[in-house]
């Protein structure tokens, strides 16, 4: 009952071919993921006064909102370890 079931030879120079075909392969996505996210995170750009206004509205609202959820946060904590005494 032999099978004939014929394996490739894997030699150390295909292994070394391989390995440098991922890093390439990697640092492409590497470098993709850093262009997206810069894209992402990037400021936007204000084409008139109107829209730099509004920018400026839209980042003070969000600092507001930012610190009044600070601070119902920290109350809630504050109350807990109050609780706990």
């Amino acid at each position: 009952m032999a099978t004939n079931t014929s394996k490739k030879l894997i030699t150390l120079e295909e292994i070394s071919r391989q390995k440098k075909d991922v890093y390439r392969q990697i640092k492409e996505q590497k470098q993709l993921i850093q262009l997206t996210a810069t894209d992402l995170f990037a400021p936007v750009k204000a084409a008139n006064k109107v829209e730099l206004f509004m920018n400026s509205v839209n980042s003070g609202i969000a600092v507001v909102d930012g610190v009044m959820t600070g601070m119902k946060v920290m109350r809630r904590v504050r109350s807990f370890f109050r609780r706990k005494k």
